[in-house]
């Protein structure tokens, strides 16, 4: 079945459950602190699936003396949707570097006290991320984790892997694609895909080739998901057989589940981001920064990235010492991240020329009326 009637966004799953003990000695507080923060109202926590399990977190709040109450959000554009309706009133937000200077202008966010959490110390030199989160000379965030959003696919059915983001339209494929929703993330691949000079910055006529091929996709795409578990459930049930990657996280969700899924990264570039951690005016509390640290912490990252796949920002030397097997390691783009060859096909996130007319056209094509 095909067409634009068939388009379908299943509902949001509850976040995936986990369990893994951190290290204590990086959680625990001394008791005078713990019964001071008692008193603080909950650290409201804007994220997204397996960023923070509710075991992790009832292990922290056990730790420390104070609540954390996570809100799941399953795309850049929910981020700002949640914010402007005054619906949720966060103490962190979880949004890619790119939104940076949104949020800023926005008033959501405010400089980053870099100084209260000292384990930055732990992320890779090679990550260069300050600049993506540094807007008008203030730094603004600092990265959970970074990675890439790929062509991901079914190598059961898929003998040869796809190369090109053309695959997505390959009629071969017709029904059988699906991709997320989420208009900052999606249109950049789509541009990429139609030879775009620059991915963020479309002229009149990119844009016109991007909603054209937007128009097309639509023809081939079964499902538009929402959150990583719903891709998940999607590829699994063989409604997709390749897609657009919304996380690499949803491949190894597959993997472990005994299901044969790759990614490539397409010749045309690989849409790659930096997830900033960013604190609201609310925010600016000493526990908030404590929670902060903890979760740049060796112990916090190393269970993050073995139970999400994420390449955290450990380096490879420091993810090994924790624990990380080279299976492991291969399974992330932690060992490639200084190759020449891998860093030179990414395509990193930055701020649009124009985010209001981007949104329109991914709501026209859910629509069906682009």
């Amino acid at each position: 079945m095909t067409g634009h009637d068939q388009l379908q966004s299943p509902s949001r799953r509850k976040a995936l459950k986990a369990g893994g003990a951190i290290a204590a000695t990086a959680l625990f507080a001394p008791s005078l602190l713990r019964s001071a923060w008692a008193e603080e109202e909950p650290i409201t926590l804007l994220t997204w699936e397996s960023y923070d399990e509710p075991d992790w977190i009832a292990e922290w709040e056990k730790a420390n003396g104070a609540k954390i109450k996570p809100v799941i959000i399953s795309s850049l554009d929910e981020v700002f949707a949640q914010l402007q309706s005054g619906a949720v009133k966060p103490d962190v937000v979880y949004s890619e570097a790119s939104t940076a200077g949104r949020l800023k202008k926005a008033g959501q966010i405010t400089p980053f006290d870099v100084s209260k959490v000292p384990n930055v110390a732990n992320i890779l030199p090679g990550l260069n991320w300050k600049d993506p989160l540094t807007v008008d000379g203030e730094l603004m965030g600092i990265p959970l984790h970074w990675g890439t959003q790929p062509l991901q696919y079914n190598a059961d059915v898929i003998k040869e892997p796809p190369m090109s983001w053309a695959a997505l339209w390959d009629k071969t494929y017709e029904g059988k694609v699906t991709i997320f929703d989420d208009a900052t993330v999606t249109i950049p691949m789509i541009a990429l895909y139609v030879g775009a000079k620059d991915p963020f910055k479309l002229t009149e006529e990119e844009f016109t080739s991007v909603t054209n091929a937007l128009r097309e996709l639509r023809r081939q795409v079964r499902v538009v998901t929402r959150g990583f578990d719903d891709a998940a459930n999607v590829y699994a049930s063989g409604e997709a057989l390749l897609g657009y990657c919304h996380n690499v996280t949803v491949v190894n969700t597959l993997k472990k589940k005994g299901l044969n899924f790759k990614y490539t990264l397409p010749k045309e570039g690989t849409p790659s981001w930096i997830e900033g951690t960013y604190v609201t005016p609310k925010g600016q509390r000493d526990i908030v920064y404590k929670f902060l640290n903890d979760t740049m912490s060796v112990d916090w990252q190393t269970r993050f990235m073995k139970f999400s796949g994420s390449n955290g920002v450990l380096t490879p030397e420091a993810a090994r010492k924790a624990g990380f097997t080279e299976a492991e390691l291969k399974t992330t783009n932690i060992l490639d991240s200084e190759d020449p060859a891998f860093k030179s096909n990414l395509v990193f996130f930055r701020e649009p020329e124009d985010v209001e007319r981007r949104i329109q056209i991914w709501n026209d094509f859910l629509a069906g009326t682009l």
